[in-house]
């Protein structure tokens, strides 16, 4: 009788060992923390800057060129050691653990298909403007998205292909498990983008289709590092979930000074024909090591309704 319950658990045993052995599995992530003041706040407080995760990602070689790969990547508000889960606008509703990516795939010759929990595939085009990618207090994300963008999307397909300096990425999701910003589905959605980047420049279109059914957003991306610093550029136009049209741009720079990093953009979101938001933000990153650093924000609203200035002194550390 003990060596039918041993067999079994030594077999299991064994399969586990060999599993991870043939696969490459990391932990990463970012742990941010700052003491600010948001615009439109009226006090000081403590929160996540660029936002903290936690990331556990995998390969295995299947042989002939094939890969596997999957992905489990949480938001985490590192102050309290809660789960940031960004609200249902943004596909992520009530419960939802792995807030920033889940997701399993194969990659070949032929390209990568991957399925799960995922960004928009136009995210690029929308963010890369952007030298804090949407985060702390300074963020563009009205510039980026128009507030028609979606972010994330679950249950997606996502193809992607790139040949040197050309890359396509194209993606559908379920209508039911994508509300986005009107709250309601009513059309499967989908995006894509093209991207060519061969050196010092680069050139990206997106588009991104909500669920909905009636918002859409076309973003045209340009940048072109001149060394000393990079110049970035954006400019959007569709329309939101209300039919009303919504018109954006953005500009930024990023400068490397010694071990530090001076940042800038300047960003306009106009929905209906009034200006809603006019953000300039500026930034300065001083790196202690590879993986550590401190940093300082300003940003100032001129559209914002009251408290338009907003800023931050923070503490960042990769692994």
């Amino acid at each position: 009788m003990i060596a039918r319950i041993t067999l079994p658990a030594a077999a299991l045993l064994l399969a586990s060992t060999s599993a991870l052995a043939q696969s490459n599995i990391t932990l990463s992530g970012r742990i941010d923390l700052n003491v600010g003041k948001d615009i439109g706040a009226g006090q000081t407080r403590m929160g996540t800057g660029s936002m903290s995760h936690l990331t556990f990602a995998g390969t295995e070689d299947l042989g002939g060129g094939m890969l596997a790969s999957f992905k489990l990547a949480t938001r985490i508000n590192a102050d309290s050691g809660s789960t940031n889960a960004p609200g249902a606008v943004l596909n992520s509703p009530a419960g939802t653990y792995w807030t920033q990516e889940s997701s399993v795939g194969l990659r070949g010759g032929w390209g990568s298909l991957t399925l799960g929990r995922q960004m928009t595939a136009a995210l690029l085009p929308q963010i890369l403007v952007d030298p804090w990618f949407w985060d702390n207090t300074t963020n563009g994300f009205a510039a980026g998205t128009g507030y028609i963008g979606n972010l994330w999307y679950n249950d997606a397909a996502t193809y992607a292909y790139d040949a040197g300096a050309f890359s396509f990425t194209a993606q559908v999701a379920a209508k039911d498990a994508n509300p986005g910003w009107s709250g309601t589905p009513h059309k499967t959605p989908y995006s894509f983008a093209l991207g060519y980047a061969p050196g010092p420049w680069q050139l990206r279109f997106g588009y991104e289709k909500p669920a909905d059914g009636r918002s859409k957003l076309a973003t045209l991306f340009g940048g072109y590092d001149f060394g000393p610093f990079t110049l970035n550029a954006m400019v959007a136009g569709g329309t939101d979930h209300t039919d009303a049209s919504v018109r954006t741009w953005a500009l930024s720079s990023v400068v490397p000074v010694g071990a530090g990093q001076f940042r800038a953009s300047f960003g306009h979101y106009k929905r209906a024909d009034v200006v809603a938001s006019q953000k300039l933000a500026l930034g300065y990153h001083h790196f202690l090591s590879k993986r550590t650093s401190v940093y300082t924000t300003f940003a100032h609203d001129s559209k914002a309704s009251a408290r338009k200035s907003g800023y931050e002194v923070g503490l960042q550390h990769l692994f």
